[in-house]
């Protein structure tokens, strides 16, 4: 039985992060979301520009240069908007749904390495999130 238990802990060793001082991770994590925000913003911004040039017409070009600020004027506004909650809905669960899918959707992102061993501020570690590589096997 010990060879069994032995195996699986060699197969699957379990994540250490006490080596990792928090303002690290928090900085870490905060350079993962705004990579990951600027993205949307760059792809959407794409999009509309392609679908424009094939209906021929000029795209986003009014909110900011070559209007690439026309996504997040779309994001504040979508923001700031009334919220209307049906009847009878679970306020909990209609307030709670959006936040719980967008978190997911970020953590999903904590576990990919961005790039080779960096030192930041005397501390050597992975870019990504958890400080670990992915494709370890």
């Amino acid at each position: 039985m010990s060879l069994i238990t032995s195996l699986v802990s060699i197969d699957n060793p379990a994540a250490d992060f006490s080596d990792t001082p928090w303002w690290l991770s928090l900085v870490k994590a905060l350079f993962v979301f705004a990579f990951l925000m600027v993205n949307t913003l760059v792809v959407i911004w794409f999009e509309r520009r392609v679908i424009g040039r094939m209906q021929q017409r000029p795209g986003p070009n009014r909110t900011g240069p070559f209007g690439l600020l026309q996504t997040l004027a779309d994001g504040v506004k979508l923001a700031l908007k009334e919220d209307l909650i049906p009847k009878n809905a679970d306020k909990v669960v209609f307030l709670l749904a959006p936040i719980i899918a967008g978190a997911m959707a970020f953590v999903s992102f904590s576990i990919i390495p961005m790039g080779p061993m960096v030192t930041m501020f005397g501390s050597a570690d992975h870019p990504g999130l958890t400080g670990q590589e992915a494709t370890r096997g």
